[in-house]
């Protein structure tokens, strides 16, 4: 039987020193230590009352049946020392139940005992692991989605608020779910109940007829190929940016997956034979009328995916997302730039000067790698977005907002959104510089109500109870949330959960739950 502890496999490792390892024992018992909490009954002299109990610390020892050498033993006992000398849990892994995870630590003295009267000599080594969370945790997830029924129970629409589902968990302690809603229509409020508990966010007095107005997609393309259709319907090269050195374009735009998704991304070929200078790229987007056959927007909201990420710190190149009025002339946009030698890269937030230029008027820096801390553009993230109201202007950085005022936007309607790549000089260009996926919603529109909903239509709301963290495209907002709000499990066996919408809703969701079992 296999042993594998992090990225290491134990029985392998030790087999390949000139000896022979066998796992005789893996002892993971009857879950773990059960403890009970009580307390007196004051005057009652019969029994105490019960208060509740908890799990300690699982331990699961496991014995090795060593075949070798004494030479071959001294080895087993040096590698064994690297490999379980650690500071935080790893995962652990025992080869007759591949898709069991238990997070675990080596406790106490591990031993080797030799026995030299067998030829040839053996030896018994023992080694206890402590899992500290007292469970292990189904490496698959199981999932029930409103498409197909599955063994993990099915999702059953009562109306076009309410949705029913019926779960069954497998495994023999309480699970904590993953639940996602894609919006096929406005919402405003989603509330999810079980007899553990209740999460909502949102408003659930959020109304959507009145003489009011209203929020309109009128771009879409999201989702892991989304921006495949938007490349084939945006104008190329003819892109309008705040420099207007860069408007004339160039360069050869394409698309290529990578991850798991298609990108938009600047062909480095065709700076080949550019003569040593920048050149530039553009996809034009032209913002569609509205419901009412209105064109031009002075409130926006722009969300979008991207990735920027450095191969080498020699590399340069930049990335723009760019807004433009009825007049072509340059409004509001950003830039993630990176223009200097070494791995720091800038995100500049950029307005019009009201006299045919431009300013900054809040810049940001961040490390072009692929770690999180460093990075708010690296390939599993990227989501951004910008809020426009008239002359007030919200631009997403890195789990907040900066607003600022600025009077040369005010009535001055959008039309179009431009996306320019551009390669620096003869430069090396970046990596990983890329456009996944793009979204534009025009708030205020005049209606018969359908208000400034918080979800719009093509949004995604994801909830993951086992951190409370909520979140709508991929942008956390857990100030959304109501205030009897609590992350819940799903208990052992069968048991149900409600889903509830907007009491207006009208277009049916996609809805996934998902959870990976955990067993004591």
């Amino acid at each position: 039987m296999s042993v594998k502890y992090g990225n290491d496999e134990l029985i392998s490792a030790l087999n390949g020193l000139g000896g022979n390892a066998v796992v005789t024992d893996v002892n993971r018992n009857i879950a773990s230590t059960f403890n009970n909490t009580y307390q007196d009954q004051g005057n009652h002299r019969y029994g105490q009352q019960f208060l509740y109990n908890t799990l300690s610390v699982k331990q699961i020892p496991i014995t090795i049946k060593l075949t070798g050498t004494s030479a071959y033993f001294n080895q087993v006992s040096e590698k064994l020392g690297g490999f379980l000398n650690t500071t935080e849990a790893k995962e652990l892994i025992f080869g007759d139940e591949p898709n069991k995870v238990w997070e675990a630590l080596p406790s106490g003295q591990s031993t080797i005992t030799v026995d030299n009267s067998t030829s040839p000599p053996t030896a018994t080594l023992t080694i206890t692991f402590d899992v500290p969370k007292a469970y292990a945790e189904n490496k698959v997830s199981t999932l029930v989605d409103t498409t197909n029924d599955s063994a993990y129970g099915s999702i059953t629409k009562i109306d076009n608020t309410h949705y029913k589902a019926k779960l069954k968990n497998l495994g023999t302690a309480t699970a904590y779910p993953k639940i996602k809603i894609k919006h096929n229509g406005d919402n405003g409020w989603i509330g999810v109940v079980s007899s553990n508990g209740t999460y909502e966010v949102g408003d659930p007095e959020e109304i959507d007829k009145k003489p009011a107005q209203k929020s309109e997609t009128l771009i879409l393309y999201n989702g892991n190929s989304g921006i495949l259709s938007g490349f084939s319907n945006a104008t190329k090269n003819k892109a309008i940016s705040n420099d207007s050195r860069e408007n004339t374009q160039t360069a050869t735009l394409n698309t290529q997956s990578v991850w798991g998704r298609y990108h938009v991304f600047m062909d480095e070929r065709s700076t080949i034979a550019n003569g040593g200078s920048s050149q530039y790229g553009g996809l034009t987007f032209d913002i569609p009328a509205d419901s009412q056959g209105n064109k031009g927007s002075l409130h926006d909201y722009i969300w979008w995916r991207q990735v920027f990420w450095l191969g080498l710190a020699k590399q340069y190149g930049f990335l723009k997302i760019i807004v433009t009025d009825t007049s072509d002339k340059f409004l509001y946009g950003v830039e993630s730039m990176k223009r200097h030698a070494g791995l720091e890269c800038e995100y500049n937030m950029m307005v019009t000067d009201g006299n045919g230029g431009d300013q900054v008027i809040e810049s940001r820096k961040f490390i072009g790698t692929h770690l999180d801390e460093h990075n708010p553009f690296n390939s599993t993230r990227g989501w951004s977005d910008i809020v426009r109201d008239d002359d007030f202007i919200h631009f997403y950085w890195w789990g907040s907002r900066i607003k600022r005022q600025v009077p040369a936007l005010k009535g001055k309607k959008s039309n179009k959104i431009h996306v320019i790549f551009g390669a620096l000089q003869d430069k090396p260009l970046v990596t990983h510089m890329y456009l996944d996926e793009l979204l534009y919603q025009k708030n205020y529109v005049d209606y018969l109500e359908d208000v400034p909903n918080r979800f719009g239509m093509g949004s995604i709301y994801e909830m993951d109870m086992a951190t409370g963290k909520p979140t709508r495209n991929g942008i956390n907002i857990i100030d959304e949330c109501t205030s009897i709000s609590e992350p819940f499990g799903i208990p052992v066996g069968e048991s149900e959960l409600d889903i509830y919408l907007s009491s207006w809703n009208e277009k049916e969701p996609s809805i996934e739950i998902s959870w990976n079992e955990r067993y004591v």
